[in-house]
Formats: C-alpha cells, sequence, structure tokens
C-alpha cells in the first residue's frame, strides 16, 4: 500500500516538472516570435553594401614615453653662479649656454679634495703595512700582557679600585658607542699617545668635548676620569693603564688580520680617488659654463644667478673627513659601510638637468603582433595636441611579462592576452607637446593586402558561446536580418577584413543590437 503511494507521488512530481519544463520553452518560444514579430527600425544609412578595396593592417597602442639621454650638470658647495640662461621647461639646443660662473676659489676646491685623496690613500698604506707586521705584535702582545699579569698580582696594596675602574671607563666608552669594538678602538686611540693618568685624562676630557659623545650624557665618564686622577700607588696605576692598552692593542691586531678594517680604508681611498675625479671634471665644466650637448628640454633648474651655491641638504661631513663623525655613525649601527664613507666625499649636487633628445616610449607587444612587428621599423606617433612625429622600433623584449593590454589578434578572435613582450621606440625629434611620464599614441603599419572584403568593425559582434564573429545581413524579399557568421582577417583601426562568410555586394547592418535575433523583421526609415 505504502510503495504504491510512493509511485502516485513520484508520478505527480514528474509530471509537474515536465509541465514547469513545457511552461519555459513556451516562453522562449514566444519571446523569439514576438520579437521577430515586433521587429526593428533602422535608418536608411544603417543599411550598407560589403565592399573590396585594398587594407594595411594597423598596431596601435598608447605608449609610455620615458627619457633617452639626461644631462646632468654638478655643482660644488661654494660656487658663485654668475648667470643663468634657462628656466624649466625651456627648450634648448646643442651648444647652448645653460649658467656661467665665477671661477676664483674653483682651484681651492679641488686642492682640498686632492689632499682628501692623498690622505685616505696614504692610511690605506699604513694600514696594509700594519697588517703585514700584525702576527709578530700579536705574540709581543701576548707575551708583555701575561708578564704585567704575573707583575700586578704580586703587587700589594689598598688601590686595587684602579683596573675596576678602567674597566667601567671602556664599558662606559662601550655603551655610549653601541659598540665594544669602536669602544676598544677610541681607548687605543687615548692611549697610543701617552701612558701617563694626567694626559689619558685629559686626552678623554678632550674627547667629551668633541661631538663625538655630545647628547650621549656623558657625565658618568667624567666623573670615573675625576677618580682615576685621584688614586694613588704610582706603580699599580701605571701598571693596569699598560695591561688595558695593550689588551685594546691586541683586540686592534686581530682586527686588523680580519678583512673589516681592511674594507673600510680600501673604502676611504678608494671614495677619495672617485670624488677627487669627479670634481676635476666638475671643475673644468664649471670654468667653461654649462653647455648644452644636445637638443632638449629643461627638467631642473637648482642655481640662483648672482648667489653663491650653499644648499641645505648637502651632506654634512663632505667638507672633511672626520673620524670623530665617522665613528659615530659606525655606532650609530650604518648598514652600508662603503655607501656610507662614499658621502664623506661627495660635496656636490646636482645644479640642473637636461633632458635630451632623443625620447623613448614603451608599449606592449600581444602574442599575435610579435611577429609582425620588427627592430628598425617605421612608426607614427600622435601627441596629446594631435601633432605626429616619427618613430622608430629600438627594442622587443625577448621575454613575456603580464600586461592588462588587448592585441589586435586576440580582438579578432574575440579573446584577451594577459601576457606580452615590451616594445620600446625612439623619437628622434620630440617638442614639448611630449611629455615624460605621460602617454603617446603608436600607430605601426603592419600587412597590406589587395582587393579584399571590407566592413566596418561596428558591424561586427561577437558570439562567446560558440566563440565566433557574425553580423546581420539584411534580407529585402522577408525585410528581416539574418544572422551570418564571418571570419575576419587583418584590421586597420577601423575596418576588418572577411575571409569567410560574406559576398561582395551584400548588405548588412552598420551598427546592429547585440539583442537582434536571426528572422527578426526590419523596418527602414528615412
Amino acid at each position: 500500500m505504502h510503495d504504491k503511494g510512493r509511485q502516485q507521488s513520484k508520478k505527480a512530481l514528474l509530471g509537474v516538472f515536465c509541465l514547469v519544463i513545457a511552461v519555459l520553452l513556451g516562453f522562449v518560444v514566444f519571446f523569439s516570435v514576438s520579437a521577430r514579430r515586433k521587429g526593428v527600425t533602422v535608418r536608411q544609412d544603417g543599411i550598407i553594401s560589403v565592399g573590396q578595396g585594398d587594407m594595411t593592417a594597423v598596431f596601435a597602442a598608447p605608449a609610455t614615453v620615458a627619457s633617452g639621454n639626461q644631462g646632468v650638470f654638478d655643482i660644488l658647495e661654494g660656487t658663485m653662479v654668475n648667470e643663468v640662461n634657462v628656466r624649466v621647461g625651456d627648450l634648448v639646443k646643442k651648444g647652448d649656454m645653460l649658467a656661467t660662473f665665477e671661477t676664483k676659489g674653483l682651484d681651492e676646491i679641488l686642492e682640498k679634495k686632492r689632499k682628501d685623496f692623498e690622505n685616505a690613500s696614504k692610511s690605506y698604506a699604513e694600514y696594509l703595512k700594519d697588517v703585514e707586521n700584525a702576527p709578530k705584535r700579536a705574540e709581543a702582545l701576548k707575551a708583555r700582557i701575561a708578564e704585567l699579569e704575573t707583575q700586578l698580582a704580586g703587587i700589594r696594596g689598598d688601590d686595587k679600585q684602579v683596573p675596576s675602574a678602567l674597566d667601567e671607563l671602556r664599558g662606559s666608552v662601550s655603551l655610549i658607542l653601541g659598540n665594544g669594538r669602536l669602544a676598544d678602538i677610541v681607548v687605543n686611540t687615548v692611549f697610543r699617545e701617552t701612558g701617563s693618568i694626567g694626559k689619558t685624562v685629559n686626552l678623554f676630557q678632550n674627547l667629551l668635548s668633541g661631538s663625538l659623545f655630545s647628547g650621549f650624557g656623558a657625565n658618568s665618564i667624567g666623573s670615573m676620569l675625576g677618580s682615576l686622577g685621584n688614586l694613588t700607588n704610582p706603580e699599580l696605576m701605571s701598571a693596569s693603564l699598560e695591561l688595558v692598552q695593550l689588551r685594546v692593542q691586541e683586540s686592534v691586531v686581530g682586527l686588523q688580520q680580519g678583512t673589516s678594517l681592511e674594507s673600510i680604508y680600501k673604502a676611504l681611498s678608494d671614495s677619495a680617488e672617485k670624488a677627487y675625479a669627479q670634481a676635476e671634471d666638475i671643475v673644468l665644466r664649471l670654468k667653461t659654463g654649462w653647455i648644452a650637448e644636445y637638443d632638449g628640454i629643461i627638467r631642473d633648474v637648482n642655481i640662483v644667478e648672482n648667489e653663491e651655491y650653499n644648499p641645505e641638504n648637502i651632506n654634512p661631513m663632505a667638507s672633511s673627513i672626520s673620524v670623530t663623525s665617522l665613528l659615530a655613525s659606525l655606532s650609530a649601527g650604518q648598514a652600508d659601510i662603503v655607501s656610507f664613507l662614499g658621502g664623506l666625499f661627495s660635496g656636490t649636487v646636482n645644479g640642473m638637468k637636461v633632458e635630451y633628445y632623443p625620447f623613448t616610449a614603451s608599449f606592449m607587444l600581444g602574442k599575435y603582433d610579435i611577429a609582425k612587428v620588427s627592430l628598425d621599423q617605421k612608426v607614427k606617433v600622435t601627441s596629446v595636441t594631435g601633432k605626429e612625429f616619427d618613430a622608430v622600433v629600438t627594442y622587443i623584449s625577448p621575454v613575456a611579462s603580464e600586461t592588462s593590454a588587448l592585441d589586435i589578434g586576440s580582438m579578432l578572435g574575440g579573446s584577451s592576452s594577459s601576457r606580452g613582450v615590451e616594445a620600446r621606440i625612439t623619437i628622434p625629434q620630440p617638442d614639448e607637446s611630449i611629455t615624460i611620464g605621460l602617454d603617446v599614441d603608436v600607430s605601426i603599419e603592419l600587412e597590406t593586402r589587395r582587393n579584399v572584403l571590407q566592413v566596418p568593425a561596428e558591424a561586427i559582434l561577437y558570439d562567446q558561446d560558440i566563440d565566433q564573429n557574425y553580423v546581420f545581413v539584411f534580407n529585402h524579399p522577408r525585410r528581416a536580418i539574418d544572422k551570418q557568421y564571418v571570419t575576419i582577417g587583418l584590421f586597420d583601426g577601423a575596418v576588418y577584413e572577411i575571409t569567410e562568410g560574406l559576398l561582395t555586394g551584400q548588405e548588412i547592418v552598420r551598427a546592429p543590437d547585440r539583442s537582434w535575433v536571426s528572422g527578426q523583421k526590419i523596418r527602414i526609415s528615412g
């Protein structure tokens, strides 16, 4: 009984399902017939005939403009500017005088750079010599340290606080510098000059008054130095100071046997040499005046006529090599020591920049266009003002990258390409209407075919379900439109070539609507 009831329920559900399907199909047929009966209205000029003619396929895309060659004019701090003949945005010709300068004093600036180079080179040579002697010195220091430790152990007295005070002094220096190795270097510098308590105290006090410890609260070191000066037992103090000195020297000798100090000395020497060579070139250009090397446009002007150049943002250490500043900066945790040391010798700032011609412009080629574009191919460039410029393809990347641009081949097939290759053109003679960083329109003729069927781009629609293009053909006897699938060939930016699906003389709708259906009636107006 129950089985019979279940069967009847299933039949009822099946009946309802079939009824719903029938109703839906009915609606589809109804609306399809209604659409065909309703018809559409098209203007007389909206019906066109398929014609024939010659076609040239054109690649068109936006391209981003960049500088092809930048002229940078450096100026030294303290240089007197006589004349400035240009402003930002001015066009200049090759050979134009951009600015002139007072030459008095330039040789002194150059001489200072030369001395910096000599001092740095001498320091590096002395360091290398010390490195050669480091193993022998290390052995001698170890022997003397052992001897002093034995001597101190045998001294009796109430001044055992001397080694403790010296250890606290070294610890305070380490705390301030944030680097135990630098503390050793500082203490060694002091002990290298003297072994007496009085002179040691004076040298540390000189350091305290300098920029190395400014702002670090060095009162604790000052009080410790005072307590050192008040201590008795000269034999104990002398031996303790010598022991500290030897231990510091032992640490320095250990550093010399490594590579870290050598890289610092060499970087100082190399940077000074580079700075001197740059200064020679800068002084020569300042004496002759700044002259435009090519045609171009002025990008930056950072100098003022009849004023001495003293920028606020120049490196404060550029005027001289300061060991104290070097140690302080190292203790602050400079990660790139070579770059930091190079800054010690800079002292130059860009006084003017010129964007020389030619400019370049970059764009992306889709996979269907790569084989159609080649190096040295002629290009038409259109600026924002509509002015046209000649250009040439000078670079095509051998490696594809991500891109959001559509290529012509992809549009013909109705799908987009997510990857492409970068191409670059050179614009030999741009003008102020082409701006670096903005886009221009690029047009490249790819291929020409003779006597081909042609239809305007707006006449072609794309059926995504079957991945095909189609047009609507006007059927005169029935006064209706019929969907006709077509195969597309070349594209010149406005017109497509039709390789299959149409005949010459057939009439099609110029700008159909995607909602239209095959067989729909059409009314021709005016």
